[in-house]
């Protein structure tokens, strides 16, 4: 058994958080997805503020979750909004910013077809490349607000270590990855605030991958997967490979107010020692879906905002 002082800091990772301009839409996105409303609530302008770092705006929150599982995604819906859009389809090489969601889905053809009868329109273009592990195919859906949802399938058993759901349409949000040009900084941060290693790694050189990110020059794709474990959520960091000064960095977009997939919540030990470590300040409040929490809210080098959350607090 762990002593307290080599406990896990990071439970696990909960799911994304999205800035959405109209929380309706993004319900009906992600129930075409499986998840369902598992809470909600309206905050002040003071607790936005204390918590989001914002100013002047008020905000509704909602929380999603995959059934039967502790995995989801949180919605919050500022007031007044932003016109600024973290990402956009036509620069989908941006980096230093998130940008995908990932379903595991056992059957790909079905899944699309579900989704879309949803009134969701895939990109027509599907990557089907080859790794070390296996083959894989998948498929990018650009939401609201420019919030991209990914569908990967591949071999059944490699997915077996890939996803906790596994025997429905599609998994829990998988993970939640991004696209940076220095990988080290954000490994680094991970490492040293929540305790998070790399769990999984991997390379890519396909031109139909290319063609899915919507790159003009030819990546060779390296990825760093960390988290707690493979079976769950974890945070994919992304290197492109493209030349240097090919990418334009979408740091300072990727800030509350404005709109997209803006960070991700963790559920950890001990929230004081999560605020120590990232120079943070603690704070108090409910999270739909989780009740009373202490939290913690910290923009990572790669542009993410990772709010650490105690529940039970």
């Amino acid at each position: 058994m762990n002593s307290a002082s080599s406990a896990p800091l990071t439970l696990h990772i909960h799911g994304p958080i999205i800035s959405s301009s109209d929380v309706a839409a993004h319900i009906d996105l992600f129930r075409a997805f499986g998840l369902t409303e598992a809470g909600r609530l309206e905050r002040s302008v003071e607790e936005t503020s204390m918590i989001w770092g914002t100013t002047g705006q008020a905000s509704l929150e909602v929380s999603l979750q995959t059934p039967d599982t502790p995995f989801g995604v949180r919605l919050v819906q500022f007031t007044p909004g932003s016109d600024t859009q973290i990402r956009h389809p036509d620069r989908g090489s941006d980096s230093e910013a998130l940008k995908v969601i990932d379903f595991y889905a056992p059957d790909l053809d079905a899944a699309l077809k579900d989704i879309e009868a949803a009134g969701f329109r895939f990109k027509d273009e599907i990557a089907d490349y080859d790794t070390p592990e296996g083959r894989f195919r998948e498929a990018h859906l650009w939401g609201p607000d420019g919030v991209v949802c990914a569908l990967i399938s591949g071999d059944a058993e490699r997915f077996e270590t890939l996803a906790t759901v596994r025997d429905r349409r599609v998994s829990e949000p998988q993970s939640i990855s991004g696209p940076v040009q220095d990988q080290g900084p954000i490994l680094n941060f991970l490492h040293d605030v929540f305790g998070l290693d790399v769990i999984h790694r991997y390379g890519l050189d396909d031109e139909s991958f290319d063609a899915l990110v919507g790159s003009a020059n030819a990546m060779k794709l390296r990825a760093w997967n960390v988290g707690t474990a493979t079976e769950k959520p974890y945070f994919g960091i992304i290197n492109y490979g493209l030349p240097e000064g090919s990418q334009v960095s979408a740091f300072e977009a990727s800030r509350p107010p404005a709109r997209g997939l803006l960070g991700a919540t963790l559920l950890v030990r001990d929230a004081a020692q999560i605020a120590a470590r990232a120079g943070a300040k603690m704070h108090q409040t409910d999270i739909p879906g989780l009740g009373a929490c202490r939290i913690v809210t910290v923009q990572g080098p790669n542009g993410a905002w990772f709010q650490a959350a105690q529940a039970g607090s």
